[in-house]
């Protein structure tokens, strides 16, 4: 497996644009964007709709934004856009496909792919199947500004890989303590792998801005006493019957319900996101997949 994963590694490092497709030919910004991995510790928290309705919104803002379905599990990042995704990463293999075809366009301009599962069966392709398929999704540099992925919950080797690779964590945590338990644990296992890229954390569901704030202070207080580090806070989101509503016609809130209080919380975290401090160079996609093949 070693063996392999150097091989994987030198494709990734080695691979060249190839002709761009149409969909990727539109606006190269000439930056690489900043892949956001979103993460809980506990399932249930609202993590995939946050997901959904945070990458809408920085489309509505001018942005570029992938989302790619890592939930190996439970992928339903379509279900929630109300948009079928008939194709996989894996289907790249076959030469009828392009990443045009494995990539679904959703509202307000952005793109999603299921890949998650996808992505760990590169470890058993061949040299040549693998240049195909990486040299296609990482033409993605060449468009998106941003590229969230929405993984499964919990603390178990899957997630952390997606983790450990992102340019930038969101943890997504709920007042309830046993999220709140959860959601530290996951920073603790970041933090015991060697993770240095930015965390931030977003708290789901509470009652008003002060419910937030109590959570961030007592997640903070016990991740500077035992890890050594302070979360940077992105913002809440309102406990709103109008997410709810949304997930049962399967539209996205802030589309159904654009004046809600929840899409106005996302807003503010979008524009947080866009407009706060600056970070370090990102390498995008490529470099992503540079990093989660190290831990292979």
């Amino acid at each position: 497996m070693r063996d392999q994963a150097e091989k994987l590694r030198q494709i990734v490092q080695n691979s060249r644009e190839s002709p761009s497709t149409p969909v990727i030919k539109q606006a190269y910004n000439g930056s690489s964007p900043r892949v956001i991995t979103v993460t809980s510790g506990k399932g249930g928290v609202g993590k995939t709709n946050f997901t959904v309705n945070l990458a809408l919104t920085l489309g509505n803002m001018g942005q570029q934004v992938l989302v790619i379905d890592a939930d190996l599990g439970m992928a339903n990042v379509d279900v929630v856009l109300g948009c079928s995704a008939p194709y996989s990463i894996l289907n790249l293999l076959e030469d009828r496909f392009s990443v045009d075809d494995v990539v679904s366009d959703g509202p307000c301009g952005i793109k999603f792919m299921t890949g998650g599962s996808g992505i760990y069966q590169l470890a058993n392709l061949s040299n040549v199947q693998l240049q195909r398929i990486i040299n296609q999704i990482t033409l993605f540099d060449n468009w998106a500004d941003f590229v969230l992925i929405d993984t499964g919950a919990g603390i178990n080797r899957n997630v952390l890989n997606f983790v450990m690779a992102a340019d930038e964590v969101i943890i997504l945590t709920t007042p309830e303590p046993t999220a709140i338990t959860d959601a530290y644990a996951m920073m603790k296992a970041y933090a015991g792998n060697g993770g240095a890229a930015p965390l931030s954390l977003v708290v789901n569901r509470v009652q008003d801005a002060g419910e937030g704030q109590m959570v961030v202070d007592k997640l903070n207080k016990a991740t500077f006493r035992f890890l050594g580090f302070s979360v940077n806070s992105l913002g809440f989101v309102n406990e709103d019957p109008a997410v709810v509503k949304a997930v049962k016609k399967q539209v996205p809130f802030i589309l159904s319900y654009p004046q809600a209080a929840s899409t106005r919380c996302i807003e503010n975290i979008a524009r947080k996101l866009l407009h706060g401090e600056a970070l370090p160079e990102t390498k995008g996609f490529r470099g992503f997949m540079s990093r989660m093949l190290q831990s292979w």
